[in-house]
């Protein structure tokens, strides 16, 4: 960034002057042996730039310009430039300015030089300052005594840079030199560097290497101090104008002191299973496979991002700190379709990596995959009538794993509708009749009654839906509604098979289970569809004020299982808007029969000039023994100078544990800001026995010098045992 900084404010002004034609116009003209010369209010301009000063001097012959006094330079709308002597000269392009001042308003930046040249081999300035603050008294600013960049070899020479926060020089260097080229190139990247307690000093050092357009290869080697070291190595390339990948391989090896230490650090108490943490990612995507030999106006897709791993931590080291996501699985997918207007086509993989099985007797075997699987979808189309729509899906999908119940499933689903419009449009009539039929081929599935393998399972229904709906608005003096209301109405008209079948458990978690032929309990994977004739209405509105914003919005709905005589789950959506900045919400889904919200999602919301806060809380119940319930609350505080106090957390509230909070303070302005952040999470990581968690404590800093860029620097400053 600040190579691209530096060539547009030095040289910016310098391309202007390539053979061109321009005008000259001054209040004062003369002209004598070919020397012409103008005086008062002088102009000189050309379809790119506007120049003006107090006097201009062009020789003909040597097609040479001199501009004195007040200098002023106008090039395309962002670049401004102010000097008191110029001197273009437009046959070799050379050119040379005294007390230079140039901005460029699209990045917010400025030079100022004593001196500054152009020639056909090198840009030249010699006594420069570079900064985005304000010009006087800038917060930050570069000075340096010169600075040459070759034209050819696009290398630029900075000599004696001091970086100044303030008048307070902060960082030194008698040279320094860097190809401006922005062509991708063989070498070295920005380090990465920190320090942690537990891990001791980090020290990252990327290698480049691009010798082909078509491919690049990097390399990460890294070491940890008290922890150890490894390499991660990433080959990106394009095979192909439309098509892209990329291999990474990693792995890194503890000490066995550091070994030592996380027994005591996790909350199991045993050691890391795996010395060496190792790893794979292979990523490609492609939008042109095989549609140039059937059509070519289909449209295509191959996408793959699989990971192979031995352990979490394989993750967790990749990159500066130890943080990382809290789910244990780590999923490989494999994407494909082929599509018209019309038709579509799908094919799928999934591969799931349990990482809180690692170490357990059966590892990931008994982790169910899904892959490969199929889909085929008919877009909706009209049938006779164009109020008459229907689709069509097929679907196909293999269960399986090396220990544990295993199944192929196919499906088909047909949809035939048909909508009216009635009362002048004041109401909508639809009627749906579904057409739904699967297929189930089991491995190793144990029948409970007699002991013998149950090998497959059908099952088949078609139901009808009767739909009416109608939209209304009114304006009031001081506020607009508008209405939705609709009453939809199921009747099942046929059905043959379970699935799943009576003698599979429904045990007093919720959850359905399976055993296979050894007798071992396996959640069920088969997710059946029963239709249930139902009644059900909803509503949902919507209230604005006089200036259109939105300040209310309401949706309702409630279904009645007739045969059941039972009252389907209540939900209700509410979001007030009471002022621009201020907003509340709330959700919730109620359950008759097991008398309990099963999900309950509230929040609000507030911001404004000197503050903002944010609480939400979130319940979910999967049954009566499984609970999600966590709360998140944000905010911050606007303090004087430019300062800003923020905090954040999100707290367990079923486990009574703080997963994550942090506390930091922000330095904001418009040419540069910094923040403190002192953080503590939990994260998992792997023993010998499965998943363990420990609680990490650190301090990150990070700095921003607009639009330069700038630097992060993290310090984890210890970690304690977190219980299980």
């Amino acid at each position: 960034m600040f190579t691209r900084i530096f060539l547009l404010l030095m040289f910016g002004a310098f391309s202007c002057f390539a053979a061109q034609n321009f005008e000259l116009l001054a209040d004062d003209v003369k002209r004598d042996k070919g020397i012409v010369t103008a005086d008062k209010n002088v102009l000189v301009y050309s379809q790119d730039y506007l120049m003006s000063a107090d006097r201009a001097v062009y020789d003909q012959q040597k097609e040479i310009l001199e501009l004195f006094g007040n200098v002023n330079l106008i090039r395309n709308k962002d670049e401004i430039s102010r000097c008191s002597y110029a001197k273009i000269d437009l046959n070799s392009k050379d050119s040379n300015y005294e007390t230079l001042f140039m901005m460029n308003r699209d990045m917010e930046v400025w030079m100022q030089s004593d001196e500054s040249s152009s020639t056909s081999k090198f840009y030249e300035v010699n006594g420069a300052v570079v900064s985005s603050c304000n010009v006087q008294d800038p917060d930050w600013k570069i000075k340096f005594s010169s600075g040459k960049l070759n034209r050819e070899s696009k290398f630029l020479h900075l000599f004696n840079p001091v970086f100044y926060i303030g008048n307070v020089p902060v960082f030194y260097l008698p040279y320094f030199g860097f190809s401006t080229d922005t062509r991708r190139r063989t070498g070295l990247l920005p380090p990465e560097f920190g320090y942690g307690k537990n891990d001791g000093f980090y020290y990252k050092q990327p290698i480049y290497i691009a010798e082909y357009d078509s491919w690049d290869l990097q390399f990460d080697p890294q070491i940890r101090t008290r922890r150890g070291t490894g390499i991660y190595g990433t080959f990106r390339f394009a095979d192909s104008p439309y098509s892209k990948g990329s291999v990474t391989l990693g792995a890194f090896r503890d000490t066995e002191g550091y070994r030592q230490r996380q027994i005591e650090k996790n909350s199991l108490r045993l050691p890391l299973k795996n010395k060496t943490h190792k790893g794979v990612d292979v990523k490609y995507e492609r939008d042109r496979l095989v549609k140039h030999l059937i059509n070519e106006d289909l449209q295509e897709g191959l996408w793959l991002d699989a990971t192979a791993l031995n352990d979490i931590d394989y993750i967790n080291l990749k990159k500066r700190g130890s943080g990382s996501d809290d789910n244990p699985l780590v999923t490989s997918k494999l994407n494909y379709f082929l599509s018209s207007d019309k038709h579509y086509f799908g094919a799928y993989a999934r591969y799931y990596v349990n990482t809180s099985k690692i170490g357990s007797p059966n590892e990931n075997k008994d982790t169910l995959q899904e892959y490969p699987s199929f889909q085929y979808h008919k877009y909706t189309d009209s049938f006779i009538l164009p109020n008459v729509l229907y689709s069509v899906d097929l679907y196909s999908h293999n269960y399986t794993r090396k220990i544990g119940v295993k199944a192929t499933q196919y499906e088909f689903n047909l949809p035939v509708s048909f909508h009216l419009p009635l009362a002048d449009d004041y109401l909508k009539f639809s009627y749906y009749h579904y057409l739904y039929a699967t297929h189930v081929d089991y491995a190793k599935k144990m029948y409970r009654p007699t002991g013998d393998e149950d090998r497959s399972a059908n099952y088949i229904e078609n139901y009808h839906k009767f739909s009416l709906q109608t939209d209304l608005a009114k304006a009031y003096e001081s506020f607009y509604h508008s209405l939705n209301l609709g009453m939809d109405y199921v009747v099942k008209a046929y059905n043959k098979g379970d699935l799943p079948d009576e003698y599979e458990t429904a045990e007093s978690d919720g959850n359905v289970y399976i055993y296979d032929m050894l007798g071992r309990k396996y959640q069920s994977f088969i997710n059946p569809q029963h239709t249930r004739d139902e009644v059900s209405v909803r509503a949902t509105q919507y209230f604005f004020n006089e200036d259109g914003r939105k300040f209310l919005r309401h949706t309702i709905s409630q279904g009645y299982y007739t045969k059941e005589n039972k009252r389907s789950n209540l939900k209700n959506i509410i979001g007030w808007y009471p002022l621009p900045n201020l907003s509340f919400y709330n959700r919730l889904e109620y359950s008759y029969d097991n008398k309990y919200f099963e999900k309950v999602q509230s929040g609000a919301s507030y911001t404004n000039d000197k503050f903002g806060a944010s609480l939400w809380h979130t319940m979910q119940r999967k049954n009566a023994q499984e609970k999600q319930n966590y709360l998140h609350l944000n905010g911050y505080v606007e303090l004087p100078h430019n300062y800003r106090l923020f905090s954040g957390t999100q707290y367990d509230l079923e486990r009574d544990y703080n997963k994550q909070w942090q506390l930091g303070v922000s330095h904001r302005r418009k040419c540069w800001n910094y923040t403190f952040i002192y953080e503590e999470e939990l994260e998992p990581t792997t023993t010998t026995s499965g998943t363990a968690a420990k609680k990490s404590r650190g301090v990150y800093f990070f700095i921003n010098f607009y639009p330069m860029g700038g630097v992060h620097y993290d310090f984890s400053v210890g970690q304690t045992t977190q219980g299980s």
